[in-house]
C-alpha cells in the first residue's frame, strides 16, 4: 500500500474566505475529487504527480477576493512530514524570503533592519503617508515622523540606521499588543482621509469559517479563535520575516498554530501583521487528513486584503486569477520537493 499524502490547497489572495469543504476527519479520496468537481482526466493527472491548481470567479465570495485551489499528492507518512516541517519558516514561496527568525522576546528583533541595497523603502519610509505604502496605525504614523523628522538631512547610512530602528519598533508593539490580546490587540490601518481598516476583524471573519469545523476538531478550532487563552492542544511559534514584494522589502509578524497527532496535522499560519500596503492580512491553513487507508490528504487555506476592490483591480481579475493559480502552484510544487526529497534541517 502506498502511503500518499494528497495535499489541496485553497488560497484567497484578497480580503475574505471561508476554510474549505473537506475538512472532516474520515473524508475520503472520492469526497474529495467530488467537491472539487475533479473530471477523470484530472484525477489521473493528479495519480500521476501532477500539481492541479485551479481558480474560478464561483470561489469569490466579495469584490476583495481572489481565490485558487490545488492538489497533489505526496508519497510520505504523516510521521515523516512532521519531522521535515518542523524547521519550516512559513508557508510562503522560499524565493520571496529575504531573512526573519523566531520570536520568543523583544531580544529576537535584532536583525530586524533594511541594507543599503534597500534604501529606496527606507526614503519610503521617511515619506510615509497614509494607506499609500504601509500599513500603520495613526499613532505609528505620528510616532514614526517624530523618530525620523531630525534625520531627514541625515547620510544615506544614518538614515538606513534610524529606519531599521523604527520598523523594528513598531514590530515589536505589534507583537506584544498580539501577544497580550489576540485578534483584538491588532491595531487599525489608518488610511487616506482618516479612513481605518480593522484588519483584526478580516481575521476573525476568516477564523469564524473553522466554526463550521467544531465537531472534528473542537480544540483546534477553539485554539485559533481565542488565542491567547490556550487548552493544550497545540504548539504555538511565532517570527518575523522579511519577504521581497515587488522587488522591496516587506516586513510581517506570523503566529504559527499546529496541532498534530498519529491520524492528522493541522497548521495554521497567520500574518497578523503586514506592513506593505499592497496586502492587509494573511492566513495559510494546512491540514493533512485521512484520505484512503494509509493515505492522507491535506488542505490549505490563505486570506488577504484590499488589492482588488477598484475598478481598475475588477478589470484585471481574471489575470489576478492566472497569477493565483501560478502562485499556489509554485507553493504546492515546493511542498512537493521538499516532502517527497526530504528536507535539510
Amino acid at each position: 500500500m502506498n502511503n500518499k499524502i494528497l495535499v489541496a490547497a485553497r488560497w484567497t489572495l484578497l480580503a475574505y474566505t471561508c476554510f474549505g469543504t473537506f475538512a472532516h476527519a474520515q473524508v475520503t479520496g472520492v469526497e474529495v475529487a467530488e467537491g472539487l468537481g475533479l473530471t477523470d482526466d484530472e484525477i489521473e493527472r493528479m495519480e500521476s504527480g501532477e500539481v492541479l491548481a485551479f481558480s474560478d470567479s464561483a470561489y469569490e465570495n466579495t469584490n476583495r477576493e481572489l481565490a485558487a485551489d490545488a492538489i497533489i499528492l505526496i508519497d510520505k507518512t504523516v510521521e515523516e512530514i512532521l519531522a521535515e516541517l518542523n524547521d519550516e519558516t512559513t508557508l510562503l514561496p522560499k524565493k520571496v524570503e529575504l531573512g526573519g527568525g523566531r520570536i520568543t522576546g523583544e531580544a529576537d528583533f535584532a536583525a530586524v533592519g533594511y541594507d543599503d541595497s534597500e534604501f529606496e523603502a527606507v526614503e519610503a519610509l521617511f515619506s510615509a503617508k497614509p494607506g499609500k505604502d504601509f500599513n500603520l496605525s495613526e499613532s505609528e504614523y505620528t510616532k514614526l515622523k517624530t523618530k525620523l523628522d531630525v534625520h531627514r538631512k541625515s547620510d544615506r547610512a544614518s538614515k538606513i540606521s534610524v529606519a531599521s530602528d523604527a520598523m523594528r519598533d513598531i514590530l515589536v508593539e505589534r507583537y506584544n499588543r498580539y501577544q497580550a490580546a489576540g485578534l483584538d490587540g491588532i491595531d487599525v490601518f489608518h488610511r487616506p482621509r482618516s479612513k481605518q481598516l480593522d484588519t483584526g476583524d478580516e481575521l476573525r471573519v476568516i477564523t469564524a469559517a473553522f466554526q463550521a469545523f467544531s465537531d472534528d476538531f473542537p480544540e483546534y478550532v477553539d485554539e485559533i479563535q481565542n488565542y491567547p487563552t490556550q487548552n493544550g492542544c497545540c504548539e504555538h511559534e511565532f517570527r518575523w520575516l522579511k519577504l521581497k514584494v515587488r522587488k522591496q522589502p516587506v516586513f510581517v509578524l506570523t503566529h504559527k498554530i499546529q496541532q498534530a497527532n498519529a491520524d492528522l496535522i493541522l497548521i495554521t499560519e497567520r500574518f497578523f501583521y503586514v506592513n506593505s500596503a499592497d496586502v492587509n492580512t494573511a492566513q495559510i491553513t494546512l491540514a493533512w487528513l485521512p484520505y484512503e487507508e494509509g493515505t492522507y490528504m491535506g488542505v490549505a487555506v490563505s486570506a488577504s486584503a484590499d488589492v482588488l476592490d477598484s475598478t481598475m483591480g475588477r478589470m484585471l481579475r481574471p489575470l489576478g486569477r492566472n497569477k493565483a493559480k501560478d502562485f499556489v502552484s509554485e507553493v504546492m510544487e515546493e511542498i512537493q520537493t521538499d516532502l517527497e526529497n526530504g528536507v535539510e534541517n
